[in-house]
């Protein structure tokens, strides 16, 4: 565990607001395949695992534009064609996800979702993973009109979860996370991921860096 911040001090915090991809849950085979199914339906070149992988938990349009000019809106249909089929199949809890979800509810924490994932694919995942009945509330892509490093989706989740900004926590992987949770007044709790880019977290500044996420339990014990 790599705590960035030895001063910060989570002893108020009641409600926790957790992303997915590279937080809690690996999808990547699905978003490779997915990903790489529109773009030859588009007519655009396929893309190896090591050139998409690092946009996971980003908005799809970020990735889409580094590999093709042609229409997103056509490359977005064809992707959620194939992703109805393949992203929940694919997804598998990170190590140590299992075990901090069920511990954070079982201590009385009130948590939520918020990530880059269309509404149906985290209903799925959830009743996938036995852990819908963990997770008061979620939002996704198709909840906001910007999704991160827009501060939408976690405002989102505040008015939902009947939570103020002095008693609610982030936790991410990415810098668009951080980012969202800063303008969001949000503090933030970033897990070194395996989709994220060289740096770019480190320079996001979270409030703590974490190896994995159930070094968050070790942290909100520290508080009590």
């Amino acid at each position: 565990m790599n705590n960035e911040v030895q001063s910060l001090t989570f002893g108020c915090i009641k409600n926790l607001i957790f992303d997915l991809d590279g937080t809690l849950i690996d999808s990547s085979r699905g978003v490779v395949e997915a990903t790489n199914y529109a773009l030859e339906q588009i007519g655009a070149q396929r893309r190896s695992p090591e050139e998409i992988i690092p946009f996971i938990g980003y908005p799809l349009e970020t990735m889409f534009r580094k590999f093709s000019h042609k229409s997103f809106s056509e490359f977005w249909r064809y992707f959620q064609e194939k992703a109805r089929r393949v992203i929940v199949e694919s997804t598998v809890p990170l190590d140590g996800a299992d075990r901090t979800v069920r511990e954070l509810y079982k201590q009385g924490y009130r948590m939520s979702i918020g990530t880059t994932k269309i509404r149906v694919h985290i209903e799925k995942i959830l009743n996938k993973l036995n852990w819908r009945e963990y997770f008061i509330c979620y939002a996704g892509a198709d909840d906001v009109t910007s999704v991160k490093p827009a501060p939408e989706v976690f405002i989102k989740l505040l008015d939902l979860m009947k939570a103020e900004t002095d008693n609610t926590l982030v936790i991410g992987d990415t810098a668009n996370d951080v980012i969202a949770a800063r303008r969001a007044s949000l503090p933030v709790v970033a897990v070194k991921s395996l989709f994220g880019r060289d740096g770019e977290l480190e320079v996001s500044k979270p409030d703590m860096i974490i190896s994995r996420v159930d070094d968050i339990l070790e942290i909100l014990d520290r508080q009590e």
